[in-house]
């Protein structure tokens, strides 16, 4: 299946689309932004959002449905393939609480009729409806090191511990068959925690890691550091769009991403995206748009009184 999809003038703009070939858009410092449209593919197109928060799982079918339509307003209206990492933290046990949904009808009133079903692995599980579409759920987690720095553990089960330094947490996530990545976020590479974050990526590494950009990023925020260091030194940069509490409604799981061309195994979704997403010859193309700066200031206020 070769996708394409078209994009808009101007970053930031609400639109869900940008145009990456604009000077503007700060995302174009990463070369894999640069790219055509991916054509012909590699493997299997997959729609990955890379940090992903369930805040509220009174309806999960709700919360697919939102997810889809984050996904359709920048990727078209045609049958899809999506993953969605979930990044929780170990006290919020999102993934078993889905898991207890597999094959039973989601509890719900939309028309989509999401059924939730296990795969051949531990850590994932697939959601269908009636429409053909196909999300995969992947179990991870946020972990918040001895630094105050936040590690995802992608494509793994939550069983580590906070509060250990970073080496050893990205150590550790790579010790459960994790892939680990270096979420960026408001304020946290800046200053101290920024040379502790441009430190180890500028050391040897003993496994795979990646670093992440998210939708909570203001257009106007267009040099981030260490994202020009992880492209030199060859460290692919993953999207995924973080979605507070206070943006839930806008800026939900499935509106910011990549769009990823490699190797992909329905059956095990976690383990083929563990392997293919640190790949040099995986194709990464982005989607969806950075936070326009009323949102940004208005969810930051709002999560600093929440």
């Amino acid at each position: 299946m070769a996708m394409r999809f078209t994009t808009a003038s101007h970053p930031g703009t609400g639109s869900g689309r940008i145009d990456h070939r604009s000077p503007a858009d700060p995302t174009s410092l990463y070369p894999e932004h640069r790219m055509p449209p991916i054509s012909p593919p590699l493997g299997t197109i997959v729609a990955v959002d890379s940090h992903v928060h369930f805040h509220d799982l009174s309806d999960p079918a709700a919360l697919l449905d939102s997810a889809l339509a984050a996904l359709r307003r920048n990727l078209g209206d045609k049958p899809l393939t999506a993953a969605l990492l979930l990044t929780e933290p170990a006290a919020r046990p999102t993934f078993a609480t889905l898991k207890e949904f597999t094959a039973k009808p989601l509890p719900t009133m939309t028309a989509a009729a999401w059924r939730l079903e296990a795969t051949e692995e531990a850590i994932s599980l697939q959601a269908r409806n009636r429409s053909g579409d196909t999300i995969h759920l992947i179990a991870g987690q946020q972990i918040v090191t001895a630094e105050n720095l936040e590690v995802l553990a992608l494509c793994a089960l939550p069983e580590i511990a906070d509060g250990i330094d970073l080496q050893a947490t990205v150590r550790r996530v790579r010790q459960v068959g994790g892939l680990p990545l270096l979420p960026w976020g408001v304020g946290k590479w800046l200053g101290r925690r920024g040379r502790v974050i441009s430190d180890f990526l500028a050391g040897s590494q003993e496994g795979p890691i990646l670093v992440g950009d998210n939708g909570g990023r203001p257009a106007f925020w267009s040099f981030v550091p260490q994202f020009r260091q992880a492209t030199a030194g060859g460290i692919r940069i993953l999207r995924g769009s973080d979605p507070l509490r206070c943006s839930f409604k806008r800026r939900g799981p499935g509106s910011f991403g990549s769009l990823i061309d490699g190797p992909f195994d329905p059956a095990r979704p976690g383990h083929s995206l563990a392997q293919t997403l640190p790949a040099a010859a995986t194709r990464f193309q982005p989607f969806g748009s950075l936070e326009s700066p009323w949102h940004f200031c208005r969810d930051q206020i709002a999560l600093r009184l929440s």
